[in-house]
C-alpha cells in the first residue's frame, strides 16, 4: 500500500452515522407549547445542544379526524355490582346510575360502533367549523362528582383510553357516595376533563346574579386549586341555563357550557349550548345504539312537551313537583336542592 493510500484510509471514518447516534449540532429547531407548558408549537429558537435523532416512528393506520358533529351522553354514578345502596336517596337522583356490568356493555357498544369519542380538544375543534362533514363523534360526560364515576367508571374508560368529562360539584366533594379530594387527582389530565358543576348543584336560573356569579367562580377556583391547572368547562345544574347565567359564565371565564338539551352537536348556540342526553338505569342497549348513531328524534320530541311544564312553572317549582311526584316529597335526603 502506498503511503498515500494509507493516509486516506485513515483519515475515512470508521462507519457512517446511523440513527440514534449522538452527533453535536447547533441549529434552530421547532419548539409548539401545549397545555401544560410542554413544548409544542412552531415557535423556533436557537440551541446549543446534543441531539439525539430518533429512530422513524411506526406507521399508523387510523387517520385521527375531527368530526362534523357529535352526540354527548351524560352519566352519573357509575355503581359496584348489579345493585347498590343508596340509604335514604331519592329515585329522582338515583334513577340516572348504572351498574359497573351495564356501563361495560355500554362502552363495548361505542366500540363496535367504531364511533370516536371526543376530548376537550377535539369539541373546540369541531364547534368552531373545522370538523369533517358527515363524521360524527360522541362525548362521554359524567356530572355531580360520584365515587362510582371517578373510582369506578374512569378507571374503565382508561383501559380503551377513552377521554372523558368529569364535572364537579365541589360542595360535595368528600362527602358520603362522593368522590374525595385524592380521587380527584388521579384523573388523569391527558385523558380526563375536569369540569365546574357549581357549589350546592341549585338552578342557577333561578338564584340572584350574585348568587349565580358565586356558585360558578368559587367552583371554578376550588378545583383550580385542587387540581392546580386551569378548569375552563361549565355543566350547569339541573340545565337551568339562562341568557343570564350565560353571560355571567363567560365573566367567570368559562368557555364551554354544557346542558341538558337535547339534540346533535353543533346546537346554533355553539359552545354555550352543548346538548347532552341522560343515560338513565331503564336505558337499554337498543336505545343506546339509536343514541350513538345520532337518531334522538324520540327523545327531542319528548323534551318537547315536558319544556311546556318546566317553563309554565319554573325550573325549581317543577323540580319539587317532579319529587312529589316520585312520591319524594317525605322521607327522603336529597343532595341537590332545588
Amino acid at each position: 500500500m502506498t503511503r498515500e493510500a494509507s493516509q486516506k484510509q485513515r483519515q475515512r471514518p470508521s462507519r457512517s452515522r446511523k440513527r440514534g447516534d449522538v452527533a453535536p449540532t447547533q441549529q434552530s429547531v421547532a419548539s409548539p407549547h401545549g397545555r401544560d407548558g410542554t413544548i409544542l408549537s412552531s415557535d423556533r429558537i436557537d440551541l446549543n445542544l446534543t441531539m439525539i435523532t430518533p429512530p422513524d416512528p411506526a406507521p399508523s393506520s387510523v387517520e385521527t379526524v375531527i368530526p362534523g358533529r357529535f352526540v354527548a351522553l351524560l352519566y352519573h354514578d357509575v355503581h359496584p355490582g348489579n345493585a347498590f345502596d343508596y340509604g335514604r336517596l331519592g329515585e329522582s337522583a338515583t334513577m340516572y346510575h348504572v351498574s359497573e356490568p351495564v356501563f361495560r356493555a355500554h362502552l363495548d357498544i361505542i366500540d363496535n360502533a367504531g364511533v370516536q369519542c371526543l376530548d376537550d380538544d377535539a369539541i373546540r375543534a369541531c364547534l368552531a367549523g373545522r370538523g369533517k362533514a358527515g363524521a360524527a363523534g360522541l362525548v362521554l360526560c359524567f356530572d355531580d362528582g360520584w365515587n362510582g364515576a371517578v373510582e369506578c367508571a374512569a378507571p374503565l374508560l382508561a383501559e380503551r383510553r377513552l377521554p372523558a368529562f368529569f364535572f364537579i360539584t365541589t360542595g360535595l366533594v368528600g362527602l358520603r357516595f362522593f368522590a374525595g379530594a385524592a380521587a380527584l387527582r388521579r384523573l388523569d389530565p391527558l385523558l380526563f376533563t375536569v369540569g365546574s358543576h357549581g357549589v350546592t348543584h341549585r338552578m342557577l336560573s333561578g338564584l340572584r346574579s350574585d348568587d349565580i356569579r358565586a356558585e360558578l367562580c368559587d367552583s371554578r377556583r376550588a378545583l383550580e386549586d385542587l387540581l392546580g391547572r386551569p378548569v375552563a368547562c361549565l355543566s350547569v345544574p339541573g340545565g337551568a341555563v339562562s341568557r343570564r347565567v350565560v353571560e355571567i359564565a363567560e365573566e367567570a371565564g368559562y368557555t364551554s357550557l354544557f346542558t341538558s338539551a337535547i339534540g346533535i352537536n353543533p346546537m346554533p348556540g355553539g359552545y354555550r349550548c352543548i346538548a347532552r342526553i341522560g343515560v338513565r338505569r331503564g336505558t337499554d342497549p337498543t336505545t343506546l345504539q339509536r343514541w350513538v348513531s345520532g337518531d334522538l328524534r324520540r327523545e327531542r320530541v319528548r323534551a318537547a312537551l315536558l319544556g311546556v311544564p318546566k317553563r309554565m312553572l319554573g325550573a325549581r317549582v317543577y323540580s319539587k313537583l317532579r319529587r312529589v311526584l316520585l312520591g319524594e316529597a317525605f322521607g327522603r335526603e336529597h343532595f341537590f336542592e332545588p
